[in-house]
């Protein structure tokens, strides 16, 4: 399958320098670099998809863009200009919040594969709580969350499945290979209450002294709290969902012989060794160790009374 920037090269060959290095920037990567997010705003808001915009933005504003001005788009009905906005920002993930009288307080989040729409979930906001609502501490830039859903519905209907793998690509951008406990600072909570209800919630984590080895853990709601209502939904077929999920070979870890690793990620080795022969290995004996017999023991005996008369006659001529 060829991408669009193969199809571009083809179609309109690059004539600079500059034209050439933006092309081979905007080509797929063995590593992808962290996902940008777009949040934009359609043709009419209302004040509470503009507070939920501007929440939204302060949470991925480490690696987002605010559009503030309003953008006549309606991203079911034509998406073009919008993966066009998108692949000038150079982002993969959008939101786009916007308000009329058949879809109130609406908002959408989406995301892209090779320039063209993967998935968009469409959402009705019910109920918010802006950030300034809360007085506790906010979260630090950057910070990495700890994703907690709720819920059997995530795997008893396979869209909500898709629904859950979207919210840990637009919160989880950046992949760790370890956490550390004491920099867990921050969680968020997504609840699948009912088949077409989503409560989303971010609590601070508190680690206060248990007099025991572990910690007593304590979670303050900090925001942003939203209620939603599922709308409609525009998944990718299976085809362009199992191409946008491929692993290309030179990122696949290659199995290792006699290497396992258990639940925890635990790496466990098997080691094969030849069966050892213990009368044949070396062995090295202490003196200490070495029995005499009685015969050796009165020779040595002799030999010592023998020295200590011989000292006492030399004694004796000298005086």
């Amino acid at each position: 399958m060829t991408t669009s920037n193969e199809i571009a090269k083809k179609v309109n060959p690059p004539k600079t320098r500059k034209g050439k290095k933006i092309l081979e920037s905007r080509e797929p990567l063995i590593v992808e670099n962290d996902k940008k997010t777009v949040i934009l705003k359609g043709a009419s808001t209302s004040g509470v998809i503009n507070d939920v915009l501007s929440d939204i933005f302060k949470i991925r504003r480490h690696n987002g863009v605010m559009m503030n001005q309003n953008n006549a788009i309606l991203p079911f009905e034509d998406s073009a200009p919008l993966c066009e906005m998108l692949k000038k920002k150079d982002a993969s993930l959008f939101v786009y919040g916007n308000h009329n009288k058949k879809r109130p307080h609406n908002l959408v989040f989406g995301r892209t594969f090779d320039g063209q729409i993967l998935d968009m979930i469409e959402f009705g906001v019910t109920s918010f709580k802006k950030l300034s609502q809360f007085k506790s501490t906010k979260v630090p830039l950057g910070a990495k969350p700890c994703l907690i859903f709720n819920g059997d519905v995530f795997e008893k209907f396979p869209d909500w499945g898709i629904i859950q793998n979207y919210f840990c690509d637009f919160f989880c951008t950046t992949k760790t290979s370890s956490i550390n406990l004491q920099g867990l600072e921050y969680v968020i909570s997504i609840s699948a209450v009912e088949p077409d209800t989503l409560l989303l919630r971010s609590y601070e984590v508190n680690m206060k002294k248990s007099g025991a080895d572990s910690p007593y853990v304590e979670l303050v709601e900090i925001g942003v709290s939203l209620d939603l209502k599922l709308r409609r939904t525009q998944l990718a077929p299976p085809d362009i969902r199992k191409q946008a999920m491929k692993v290309p070979k030179a990122a696949k870890i290659g199995k290792t012989k006699n290497i396992t690793h258990d639940m925890a990620g635990t790496k466990l080795a098997t080691v094969h060794m030849t069966k050892q022969n213990i009368a044949e290995m070396p062995q090295s004996k202490m003196k200490g160790s070495k029995r005499k017999e009685d015969g050796e023991e009165k020779v040595v005996k002799k030999k010592k009374v023998e020295s200590s008369e011989a000292a006492e006659e030399q004694a004796m001529d000298t005086s």
